[in-house]
């Protein structure tokens, strides 16, 4: 969908750009913003155009930007982030995706005027020496980042942690002018091909070299698609799982930047934005639909094999960040605003979970908000009670709020997501825990997932113990129910069909450790204390070498299972 521009007034605290204001007119909103600045104690102001693409995603331009000294716009500035990056510990850690996702952050604006993904800046000592002459650009990111990580506390200063900042940065640019001296291989049709000839070592040096040979030719290609569809050509076309991971590091990088709207193609909303997002990181887009089919089928390919695992990640913090901001999600038609949040909700669950976890719930909540007619904390009380009521079932109820234990709304709600808990043990019987159109297997993932989110939650043990038995309880009631280990262990089949079926079915993972595993698995044991049970296992096998190989496989199933 195509919207109009909004035009949002921010102004600079203590380094941080923060919103004030919103205008419908360019002209109001820089008047405003004029009428900031008139005031010393101000810092600095600006102006930020919001538009909606056709794609339903946001795209955001500085349109003015005056500093309180009288700086105007033409300085390059980092882009305002507010999230705490990890701390590197270590100069190779900068090459890290987490580190990378950063630097795309902050340095968005002059990577995109530039062309230019983390990897490339990191590599290319050009590159390097052009942004540390930028302004001051690189220093305020020192700056910015710095303080972030001594925010939440630790006997470290922003300023000891600034100059450790500097000190990795002049080790990564130290690295990268000595290659730069370096004649290294072209990139041919496959990346490996560059790996081997720079020969392979336990020190990553040969590692380091063959990216900085494809920063180079990356450097040379101006725009973002023009990498794209040389990076997943490159992937598509290899066998080797470490060169493939090495470069799924930079199309991670090139996702982090505006051409997934282009890969995305026309989309009617965000909401519908988002779950594309989701889609194509799970290999389920349909690639038709892209203004870049040859690249968006590749990359649907790709994501499809399990094979770009860091560029998934990007494109699931991407949705998250989308789901969290302020933006509407079905902009054209307010009405359908609700209706567009239960879609993207019902695609971020999983059999057995959701999607990106605690980052996942903490955003539907965010969200959420917006529907409540209460703020502050009555307002994320309200939301919180919202979000599980919107939910299909009580499973995934306890999913949701064992999630959001681990994000900062425990920090004030804990007794509020302790109170909702309390659906889980209105669910007597696996149909009250999970939907009733779900498959039975379906119901023993999802109750099982609901099982182990409560153990993995950040809630009091007393609490993850009395959830995790009651759910453990259901599960147990209804494998005697339905007859399940019964109907598995017929006696009117072979004793091998039978072994082999219970087997499986405790190694599936489809029920949890506890009381209704433990009934399954003692079925197994009496099967194997029956007397000559090898010789009866084998029975009909005429071959001795087959039967030999069924034994064999059998005990290594065992093992796979849990009874080695």
């Amino acid at each position: 969908m195509a919207g109009g521009e909004s035009f949002e007034v921010q102004i600079l605290r203590q380094g941080r750009w923060m919103t004030e204001s919103a205008r419908d007119r360019q002209d109001e909103a820089r008047q405003l913003a004029q009428k900031f600045l008139s005031d010393k104690k101000c810092e600095g102001a600006r102006v930020v155009a919001s538009k909606v693409g056709r794609d339903g995603l946001i795209s955001e331009k500085v349109i003015f930007e005056q500093s309180q000294t009288g700086g105007g716009d033409g300085p390059a500035r980092i882009n305002p982030i507010d999230s705490c990056p990890p701390r590197c510990l270590q100069t190779r850690d900068y090459f890290g995706l987490e580190s990378r996702m950063t630097i795309n952050r902050i340095l968005r604006t002059y990577l995109e005027d530039n062309f230019l993904t983390p990897t490339e800046l990191l590599h290319v000592f050009k590159e390097i020496q052009r942004v540390w002459d930028k302004d001051n650009l690189v220093p305020s990111a020192a700056d910015r980042i710095a303080s972030l990580q001594t925010k939440i506390g630790g006997p470290q200063t922003a300023n000891e942690r600034r100059e450790e900042i500097y000190a990795s940065l002049d080790q990564i640019q130290a690295r990268a002018r000595e290659a730069a001296k370096s004649k290294l291989p072209d990139i041919g049709q496959r990346f490996s091909d560059t790996l081997n000839a720079l020969g392979r070592g336990q020190d990553g040096e040969a590692e380091y070299r063959a990216m900085v040979a494809l920063a180079r030719e990356l450097v040379g290609l101006r725009n973002w698609m023009g990498k794209l569809d040389r990076l997943t050509e490159l992937a598509a076309a290899e066998t080797d799982a470490e060169s493939i991971l090495l470069l799924d590091t930079v199309i991670a990088d090139v996702l982090g930047a505006n051409v997934v709207q282009e890969l995305l193609g026309w989309q009617p909303s965000l909401g519908s934005a988002i779950i594309s997002l989701l889609d194509l990181g799970d290999g389920k887009f349909d690639h038709t639909k892209s203004e870049a089919k040859g690249v968006a089928e590749r990359l649907v390919r790709l994501f499809a094999q399990n094979k770009l695992p860091g560029s998934r990640h990007v494109l699931v913090d991407r949705a998250l960040r989308h789901l969290r901001s302020s933006n509407p999600l079905s902009r054209n038609d307010p009405k359908r605003e609700l209706e567009e949040y239960q879609r993207v909700l019902l695609r971020l669950l999983v059999p057995g979970g959701i999607i990106s976890g605690a980052e996942a719930a903490e955003a539907l909540t965010l969200r959420g908000t917006r529907f409540v007619e209460q703020g502050g904390a009555t307002g994320k009380r309200a939301a919180i009670q919202a979000t599980v009521k919107a939910l299909p079932d009580r499973a995934h109820g306890v999913m949701y709020l064992s999630e959001l234990t681990k994000t900062d709304f425990a920090k004030d709600h804990q007794a509020d997501i302790i109170k909702q808990l309390d659906i889980v043990f209105g669910a007597r019987v696996i149909g009250e825990l999970c939907r009733r159109t779900l498959s039975p297997k379906e119901r023993l993932i999802n109750a099982t997932g609901a099982f182990n989110a409560a153990l993995a939650s950040a809630l009091p043990d007393l609490i993850k113990r009395k959830v995790a038995d009651h759910i453990d309880d259901v599960l147990e009631r209804y494998l005697i129910d339905e007859n399940i280990i019964e109907k598995l262990d017929d006696p009117k089949a072979h004793l091998r069909d039978r072994a082999i079926r219970l087997v499986k079915f405790c190694g599936a993972g489809v029920l949890p450790q506890g009381k209704a595993l433990n009934r399954a698995r003692m079925r197994v044991i009496k099967l194997l204390r029956q007397p000559s049970f090898d010789s009866h296992f084998i029975e009909g096998i005429a071959d001795k070498t087959q039967a030999e190989k069924a034994l064999r496989d059998f005990h290594h199933l065992l093992i796979e299972a849990g009874f080695g």
